[in-house]
């Protein structure tokens, strides 16, 4: 590798390091006080950078705020049906409830955080809208046309809601008990229509 080749690649290098720093400052910021209480300048410190550096990277606190929620989306895994083998509603229904209350599980930490934000941040808010329609199809492929019923359609978004998971959880079940209670309750309310 020439002389010149071999800076531009360690520049790369450097420069892919110092940004993934500024991710992990960023969540770490936004995950003790939120992200509108979250600077640039929070951030920069956080990952031992200025916060010109930051806006190098990611252009704004927007633009940074959209990342690392695009990371955490990813790193969170929303649950999608395109690698499961099950067949047949019954156990697709199982296997949607319990892929919905890890998911949850994992996420747990981050909802409350998130949630007192939604009003104020628009990077949320897209991200939530993301969200709610990746679920609203993956329901709808598990669910078909039982989801056309209103009351199939009540039942499986507030069953499967994070409200109804924390109940459960906080009453002492684990995600497994909590996953089968709904997706029994969910398949013979489907079964119904």
């Amino acid at each position: 590798m020439s002389p010149r080749l071999y800076s531009m690649a360690k520049r790369a290098e450097q420069a892919a390091h110092t940004r993934e720093r500024i991710l992990v400052a960023a969540l770490s910021c936004y995950r003790e006080k939120g992200i509108a209480a979250t600077s640039l300048q929070a951030v920069a410190r956080r990952a031992e950078v200025s916060a010109a550096t930051v806006l190098n990277h990611f252009g704004s606190a927007d633009g940074l705020a959209r990342i690392v929620i695009d990371r955490l989306t990813a790193d969170l895994h929303i649950p999608d049906d395109s690698g499961w083998t099950e067949r047949g509603r019954r156990t697709r229904v199982q296997r949607l409830v319990v892929e919905m209350f890890e998911f949850y599980e994992r996420s747990r930490p981050w909802f409350d955080v998130f949630r007192a934000e939604l009003d104020v941040d628009p990077a949320l808010r897209e991200g939530e809208a993301g969200y709610w329609q990746a679920i609203g199809d993956l329901y709808a492929r598990v669910f078909g046309g039982a989801l056309g019923d209103e009351r199939v359609r009540g039942a499986v978004f507030g069953l499967t809601a994070p409200s109804t998971f924390v109940a459960l959880r906080d009453a002492g079940m684990s995600v497994e008990d909590a996953a089968a209670l709904i997706a029994d309750t969910l398949n013979r309310t489907a079964a119904d229509t």
